[in-house]
């Protein structure tokens, strides 16, 4: 269980941004991108191989990516996840950071 790291810094910016673990608007995200940071990791975290073989759920559940930039949106749109208008929109396209799965 490791928190993911800035492309553009090659550091992760979880130390500094953990005080929003447990804000609402952004729970889903910060669990997505900072599990270790916010006491998130699941009870099989012993080994990066868990996720290699039976992780059906894990495999199964990923953001969508913009075509044209070949990179998801979702963490940017995370707000959205709770948004009654766009909720159908965000479990189609974002169902990993908005914690539909």
């Amino acid at each position: 269980c490791v928190d993911k790291v800035n492309p553009s810094t090659g550091v992760s910016d979880c130390p500094k941004s953990a005080y929003l673990c447990n804000d609402s608007t952004y729970y889903a995200l910060m669990t997505e991108q900072c599990p270790k940071t916010c006491n998130r990791c699941s009870g099989s975290n012993n080994s990066n191989n868990s996720n290699n073989n039976n992780g059906g759920s894990s495999s199964s559940c990923v953001d969508k990516v913009n075509p044209s930039t070949g990179v998801s949106e979702c963490a940017s749109k995370a707000y959205l996840c709770t948004n009654s208008i766009y909720q159908s929109l965000m479990k189609d396209q974002c169902p990993k950071t908005c914690g539909f799965c």
